[in-house]
């Protein structure tokens, strides 16, 4: 792996690792609107769910170009190291 590669992945990972903080942040908002017994049909459990339902999206996207790096780059998603074919 090159190093322009290996500072792609670690990009992506940034990324993703960033991205995921940010999920389970309107994940806890959603929930404690929940615990407030806000109706989920109000303004603020709508936008609180958009906001999740957008990250949460964004964040199986970025996950799904990283894992289809990883593989074009011969990277095992299960164990971190470069697939070999040599059994």
């Amino acid at each position: 792996m090159t190093t322009k590669e290996e500072a792609k992945l670690i990009k992506q990972a940034g990324k993703l690792y960033t991205l995921g903080l940010t999920v389970e942040k309107r994940r806890e908002k959603l929930r404690r609107l929940v615990e407030k017994k806000v109706p989920y049909d109000s303004p603020q459990m709508k936008q609180a769910l958009s906001e999740f339902e957008t990250a949460d999206e964004e964040w199986k996207r970025l996950e799904q170009e990283h894992l289809e790096y990883r593989a074009q780059l011969g990277i095992d998603n299960n164990t971190n190291l470069p697939q070999s074919n040599n059994f």
